[in-house]
């Protein structure tokens, strides 16, 4: 969380908001009125985030109080993914997932921006995880199936850990205890039976319980998973494919018909809370005009953003996650993991196919995937090298014990040997040779047993320490890789803190335009969105004339206003020597107003800026 924070604040006052930004700033600065008339015609599907931005930017209107909430929300994610991995598998590889979402350029790239895809994207994690309890997903589930990702092997009678370095120190071990290891247990000897859980770490079994029905909290469950997912969804309307993703996970979990059913109810209520919002949204549609059909590279562009960008990061993200697939350790965490960062881009490629709508940004939710399943390739690597080291040390440990059992079995032949020796020899009754020979052979067994014991503690102790030591290694190991992963990322961080790391910059626009023009010239904005750069920044274009506006936005319901026609603008145009035309420098938009100008005006000069032509009329006759 200290990390993601710290990027998050990195560089958050760029200096400049781009057309997105600009548009949240603008709406969420109207009174609460004005933005529902708005949203009636624009904008829907962030109306909530408007609403919710609406008192932050009440109390301080800047720019980092427009970022901030996308700061704190992907500190919230961050926390969210290493809480799925300390649940799913185990703490190191909740860090180590928690650290590579962090790490992520593209993650800091919508952490530092005023729109609502970081928040989503807390809510679909925070829903995920409420997901897991309560459907009964994790490693306790994973054991009553029979898929206990720490699985032991046995060689010559002696468990060998999978992962040696959890293994907790052993007590005071006698020679009768280690002689018995081998043998099974002995009369009244009570049976516990030992299962691997977190971490590899043998503890009592408990008795499974039906997924989803542990404690009677199931009901308040479903409803806070459910609530999540209705409030993420109307922050956009996409995050409801996750819900497809959750049920691939419940079908893989193999959930029982109790769990499905709270599911079900749960689902239902969050779709039915998001169709008003959906049905507004499809008449609103025109406002996605400007994309286009994907084609299936648009899909490898997505892995490519969100596992690395570069090359390096992204072949080593795509080897961890194919380890962790083909031998899977943890098998609930894959099976929460790859539905997530599967099933939603793939359903949104094929609604595209339909109507275009396919970005990114709108799956910005299902990131998370990517780095738990490269947390889990991860751990599985270092169990695999843990397990090599494990078997060498229990072959060592087979040899010690073996030896302590031969000196035991030794001392105790050779006292009984004595005692038949002297029974023979001398005459009953004198000095009871017999009880004499018997206590000091016991005597010695006792003596051998007892530093036996004393030299398997002292080993044991040495093996806890030794594997604790290999733990901390391998979690500082993975900690380093993923600091190396930043590091050879790091030109890309830093130009995620540039104005260029966005499509325009409208400070550096309005500035541009400020000083070209003089006050009380007149000014058109064709179309009518290029008005986003005085409204972003208005004090450089300040004395300049809105002469097409007819109704501003807050008035007519929409973010830029409503111009006037062709005929009113000529007549405000009567008396004017010149006028300025800030067009948009897209192919696809007819301008309008140029059209307008060329029969009593010609062109003096024509600027293309970044995003914008910014032309200059002059009257071709006298002004009438």
């Amino acid at each position: 969380m200290a990390v993601m924070l710290w990027l998050g604040l990195w560089g958050l006052d760029r200096g400049t908001m781009w057309r997105d930004e600009s548009a949240t700033y603008q709406m969420a600065r109207r009174t609460l009125p004005q933005i529902r008339d708005a949203l009636g015609t624009v904008d829907a599907v962030h109306g909530l985030y408007y609403v919710l931005m609406h008192p932050l930017l009440a109390l301080h209107p800047s720019e980092v109080t427009l970022r901030l909430p996308s700061v704190l929300a992907a500190v919230a994610t961050t926390a969210l993914v290493a809480a799925l991995g300390c649940r799913l598998a185990r703490p190191r590889v909740g860090l180590w997932a928690g650290l590579l979402y962090a790490a992520t350029p593209v993650v800091t790239h919508y952490a530092q921006e005023g729109r609502s895809y970081a928040l989503v994207a807390a809510g679909a994690a925070w829903a995920t995880y409420l997901l897991v309890p309560a459907a009964g997903v994790g490693p306790r589930a994973d054991r009553a199936d029979g898929s206990s990702p720490g699985s032991a092997s046995l060689t010559s009678g002696f468990a060998v850990e999978a992962d040696w370095a959890d293994r907790p120190a052993r007590g005071p071990a006698s020679v009768a205890g280690l002689a018995g290891r081998g043998a099974g247990p002995g009369p009244g000897t009570q049976v516990r039976s030992a299962v691997s859980v977190r971490g590899g770490v043998p503890r009592l079994a408990r008795a499974a319980s039906a997924p989803g029905q542990r404690g009677g909290v199931t009901g308040w469950r479903w409803a806070a998973y459910g609530g999540v997912v209705a409030v993420t969804a109307l922050l956009h309307v996409f995050a409801a494919l996750m819900l497809a993703a959750h049920a691939l996970t419940l079908l893989i979990s193999r959930a029982r018909r109790p769990v499905w059913q709270g599911w079900g109810i749960a689902a239902t209520g969050a779709v039915a809370a998001v169709v008003p919002l959906v049905v507004v949204a499809r008449r609103q549609s025109a406002q996605l005009a400007w994309m286009r059909r994907p084609t299936p590279g648009r899909l490898w562009a997505v892995v490519e953003e969100f596992a690395g960008p570069s090359a390096l990061v992204l072949a080593v993200n795509l080897l961890l996650i194919t380890l962790a697939l083909a031998r899977p350790r943890w098998r609930s965490l894959t099976a929460v993991a790859l539905p997530l960062i599967c099933v939603p881009p793939v359903l949104l490629f094929a609604l595209a196919l339909h109507r275009p709508c396919f970005h990114e940004r709108y799956l910005l939710f299902t990131l998370p995937g990517i780095p738990l399943l490269a947390a889990a390739g991860v751990d599985r690597l270092v169990a695999a090298v843990g397990s090599r080291w494990a078997v060498a040390v229990a072959g060592r440990q087979v040899r010690t014990v073996v030896g302590r059992q031969i000196r035991a079995l030794a001392v105790g032949v050779v006292g009984r040997r004595v005692q038949t020796v002297a029974a023979r020899l001398l005459p009953a009754g004198v000095g009871r040779p017999g009880a004499v020979t018997r206590r000091r052979a016991a005597a010695r067994v006792d003596r051998f047993a007892g530093v036996d014991g004393l030299v398997g503690v002292v080993a044991d102790r040495r093996r806890a320490v030794v594997g604790r030591r290999r733990a901390v290694v391998a979690v500082a190991a993975g900690v380093l890789a993923v600091g190396c992963a930043f590091v050879w990322q790091f030109p890309l961080h830093q130009l995620e803190r540039q104005p260029l790391s966005r499509q325009d910059d409208l400070a550096a626009l309005a500035a541009a335009v400020g000083r070209l023009t003089r006050p009380g010239e007149p000014v058109l904005y064709d179309p009518p969105k290029e008005r986003r750069i005085a409204i972003a920044y208005p004090r450089p274009l300040a004395g300049l004339r809105d002469i097409a506006l007819g109704t501003p936005g807050p008035a007519s319901g929409t973010l830029y206003g409503v111009d006037v026609g062709p005929a009113e603008l000529l007549r405000r145009l009567g008396g004017a020597r010149s006028a300025w035309l800030i067009a948009a420098d897209e192919p696809r938009v007819r301008p309008l107003k140029a059209a307008v100008l060329t029969g009593r005006f010609r062109l003096a000069y024509s600027l293309c800026l970044p995003g914008i032509r910014l032309e200059h009329y002059v009257r071709a006759g006298p002004a009438g």
